[in-house]
């Protein structure tokens, strides 16, 4: 799949347009508002969303696994002298940052890749591992009230191949089922049409529960 996405930035290295995501104009003010100062960029792209953030004096991890997005993201970067580190990555495998080292993470239609629910899990089990406590984690997903739902081929449950993009929609529930089984809590959940996808967007907090579970400290409630 990252050959696809290379060939598509080949071709046009400013496949989703060069202004940051309607997303990301949201999110910056929940940033703003929770003084995040270090966020992780999961599927950076080319990085109009990380450029964005970046501008506004945040600092970012932006890490991608197309090596031409991660190129013209570098290349950027160093014109532009922005706080920014891209490196390419596969977010299947465990990211390269040590435990609560950022206060948020982000995301931009990134999980609607062509992901197992294992490797869905896994990745929100290293989201929650690399965040603060408390920390905050921004993403979107195209749902099934978009319009390329059910067109194409279905090549596993809610995956789809339309065009050789290999995407999967999400119900509100499926989202439900995730964030809470890797340890966030839902801050807010909305639906929102970016021409030409229709997306749920979501922010979630890590919890201080889960965090003391993963360091082996169980608290049992008073009987």
């Amino acid at each position: 799949m990252s050959e696809v996405w290379n060939n598509i930035y080949k071709s046009d290295s400013t496949f989703f347009g060069e202004e940051p995501s309607n997303f990301a104009l949201l999110c910056i003010n929940h940033m703003k508002t929770n003084n995040i100062q270090k966020v992780l960029e999961l599927g950076a792209g080319h990085g109009r969303d990380t450029t964005f953030f970046a501008s506004n004096g945040i600092e970012v991890q932006a890490v991608d696994y197309s090596i031409v997005t991660i190129e013209l993201l570098d290349k950027i970067t160093k014109e532009k002298r922005l706080p920014i580190k891209p490196r390419i990555f596969d977010v299947r495998r465990a990211l390269p940052f040590p435990d609560g080292y950022f206060d948020a993470v982000y995301s931009h239609m990134l999980l609607n890749m062509r992901l197992s629910l294992d490797e869905l899990h896994f990745i929100f089990s290293e989201i929650s591992r690399v965040l603060k406590p408390k920390g905050l984690n921004f993403f979107s997903v195209r749902n099934q009230n978009d319009n390329s739902y059910g067109k194409g081929i279905e090549i596993d449950k809610g995956i789809y191949d339309i065009n050789g993009f290999q995407i999967r929609f999400f119900t509100e529930k499926e989202i439900h089922d995730l964030v809470e089984a890797g340890g966030f809590e839902i801050l807010w959940i909305k639906e929102e049409y970016e021409e030409p996808v229709t997306l749920y967007i979501v922010s979630s907090k890590k919890t201080l529960m889960y965090g003391l579970e993963l360091l082996g400290i169980i608290i049992w409630p008073e009987l």
